[in-house]
């Protein structure tokens, strides 16, 4: 039997699975924290070095609210296509996410990672299936949804470490 969620369902999930990822981070972290600054590789273990656990746990607040806040004003305004590119480009980062989740399981920690249960049980699954919902069902345009890819990348990759740093900087 396949369910199909509405639309609207599929835009609150976005930053639901998001907010128990980063809490499943948090709670994690906070234990984990020596462990993950031992086996973190340069550039990253700068930012890893001045980062708490305490302002680790506000980045990934800050974040929940952040796709929180989109989620309501894309319910509130369903037409809007830039707000919807935008919440499917978070969850467009959260599978890149996951994919990092799991490599860095596998090739640096060797193990469990802060985040990788809810990456694997949740986020993938669901990253798989808005998207693909999305394609189908044509949500944007296909350039729109392309460009996700790309847009996520610069998430993932630029904006979050700029972020952990400026959060580290200002955290110390």
């Amino acid at each position: 039997m396949r369910i199909e969620l509405s639309r609207r369902a599929v835009v609150w999930l976005i930053p639901t699975f998001l907010a128990l990822h980063n809490a499943e981070e948090a709670f994690a972290f906070r234990s984990g924290w020596p462990r993950v600054r031992g086996v973190v590789p340069e550039p990253f273990a700068v930012i890893a070095a001045r980062l708490t656990p305490a302002v680790f746990a506000q980045v990934l607040i800050a974040l929940s609210v952040l796709a929180f806040s989109l989620a309501a004003f894309v319910a509130a305004r369903p037409a809007s296509r830039a707000a919807l590119w935008l919440l499917l480009t978070l969850e467009t980062t959260v599978a890149i996410n996951v994919v990092a989740h799991l490599a860095t399981a596998a090739l640096v920690f060797r193990g469990y990672v802060p985040g990788l249960a809810t990456a694997v049980l949740l986020n993938a699954p669901f990253a798989v299936y808005c998207i693909r919902r999305s394609w189908r069902e044509q949500w944007l345009s296909r350039t729109a949804l392309r460009a996700m890819v790309p847009a996520a990348f610069v998430l993932h990759g630029p904006v979050l470490l700029g972020g952990l740093w400026l959060a580290a900087r200002l955290g110390s």
